[in-house]
């Protein structure tokens, strides 16, 4: 179950028991006006990619910020699903995580999409995120280069508080899936 709340996206990042002092260049990643402040009760999933990261030399966390509701995932396979049978299946299994990385504006430098997770709420458990469209955003393979993609952004993304020493996530919520 979602349910929006009455606090302000900025009120929200800057609070106790995480606050988030670098709250703007969290709230960059969203279309501006649409990011909100929601509550999730469980039973309730969101899935989040944590490939290769080359900007850092090293694995995504597993229990990083960047997430996807479920429902994202279940809107992208109704749209592949009425290209069964016209196209061939490899064509189909890449088109799963072209249309994620567009939609999330997940550049391929910042994650390769090596892994994925889901994070699990069961019945009754709670978390609290920041739910918006992803900005569109250009690679920083070489911004200059017209051959560096740009991604459409638009898909809703959630953002869990987490910082070094916190994070609003529960470990035990977490499962690695295979997804495609």
């Amino acid at each position: 179950m979602r349910e929006a709340l009455n606090i302000s996206s900025a009120g929200w990042l800057t609070s106790a028991p995480i606050p988030i002092s670098h709250y703007s260049s969290i709230l960059s990643a969203f279309i501006p006006g649409t990011a909100k402040v929601v509550r999730f009760t469980g039973p309730h999933r969101f899935y989040r990619a944590a490939g290769w990261d080359s900007t850092k030399g090293g694995m995504a966390s597993r229990y990083g910020s960047s997430w996807a509701d479920e429902e994202i995932l279940v809107q992208i396979g109704s749209k592949i699903e009425m290209f069964e049978g016209w196209l061939p299946e490899k064509f189909l299994q890449k088109a799963w995580p072209a249309q994620y990385r567009g939609m999330t504006s997940w550049c391929e430098d910042w994650n390769d999409m090596r892994k994925i997770y889901r994070l699990e709420l069961s019945a009754g458990e709670v978390i609290v995120g920041l739910v918006g469209s992803a900005q569109p955003q250009k690679s920083t393979m070489d911004a200059k280069a017209r051959s560096t993609p740009m991604f459409q952004g638009g898909g809703e993304q959630v953002f869990f508080k987490r910082t070094r020493t916190l994070n609003s996530i529960n470990p035990l919520w977490i499962f690695p899936v295979k997804t495609w």
